[in-house]
């Protein structure tokens, strides 16, 4: 069951963070748990992690009663690997 929530996890990730990255969501945009989770088809707790990670890489700010808000490209970890793969991979 492990291995499935990963590759849930890495889907939803795989997905959303070049999405950001390319500037699909532009800085300051407002993204819901909630629909984030339906729209990939994973439960809650799969959307949360994948919002963590894509925290510690401050590319989002989750707050409360908000949502999750897509940060500035000068607050990103640019260093962070996996960043620098998905601004490379798009546009």
């Amino acid at each position: 069951m492990s291995t499935r929530g990963r590759g849930l996890h890495e889907h939803v990730l795989g997905t959303l963070g070049p999405a950001i990255t390319a500037g699909e969501y532009p800085p300051g945009s407002v993204l819901r748990t909630d629909e984030l989770a339906q729209r990939f088809e994973v439960s809650r707790s799969v959307m949360r992690e994948a919002v963590r990670v894509l925290e510690s890489m401050h590319l989002v700010e989750s707050r409360r009663r908000v949502g999750v808000t897509v940060l500035p490209k000068v607050e990103w970890n640019v260093y962070d690997p996996q960043v620098i793969r998905w601004r490379l991979a798009g546009a």
